[in-house]
């Protein structure tokens, strides 16, 4: 009988093998024979998922927000609409090095968007899929917390402002790792949701 493939458990197999090499050797090192050989597959195998490198690097960068999105699905529901909000920004944030290395790997392959067709697609569908997420959280908040009522009036401009937020601050972590500034970005997370309480 033939061996059964869990395709789910090999395509994580797959992305986190494509991640480390990006982590540890950087993204001029990313190739399917490299990938295959961390994941212990055969570049054939491979080469039928991924044809070229650029299904692979779309891939890679898809992969990044559906741990995100597992990660999010995870909240507890039961928190207060601003609770719920601040854990799922925090979910966006490198705060972790889980959460770092995903970032590193959208910044590294986001930057090919700027050239290259196939990844722009991929990129493009990470940024609406944010923009969407700040969309959401704002109005829960602007619809199911008292102290956040004048924000009703303000939602699209506030959610592009946390979206913009969310990219800088992310951005600043990247560059500048160290616990002390995942405690200070933790505290402007909280700052800028208090902002949006309005005056």
């Amino acid at each position: 009988m033939p061996k059964l493939i869990d395709h789910d458990q090999r395509r994580r197999d797959v992305a986190d093998a494509a991640w480390r090499i990006i982590g540890r050797d950087g993204l001029l090192d990313l190739s399917v024979r490299n990938v295959a050989e961390e994941a212990g597959l055969a570049t054939a195998s491979l080469r039928r998922s991924f044809p070229t490198q650029d299904d692979l690097r779309a891939f890679c960068l898809e992969h990044a927000a559906e741990r995100v999105v597992e990660r999010l699905e995870r909240i507890d529901p039961q928190l207060s609409p601003r609770e719920y909000c601040e854990a799922s920004l925090r979910e966006l944030l490198p705060l972790t090095d889980e959460s770092r290395l995903e970032m590193e790997v959208q910044m590294s392959l986001g930057a090919l968007a700027f050239t290259n067709a196939a990844m722009r697609v991929a990129y493009d569908r990470a940024h609406q899929y944010l923009a969407a997420g700040c969309r959401r959280l704002v109005n829960l908040l602007a619809e199911n917390d008292t102290d956040y009522a004048s924000l009703s009036d303000r939602v699209p401009d506030e959610a592009r402002r946390l979206h913009a937020f969310l990219d800088g601050l992310a951005l600043h972590m990247v560059h500048a790792p160290h616990d002390e500034n995942r405690a200070w970005a933790e505290a402007e997370l909280a700052a800028h949701l208090d902002s949006l309480r309005g005056p």
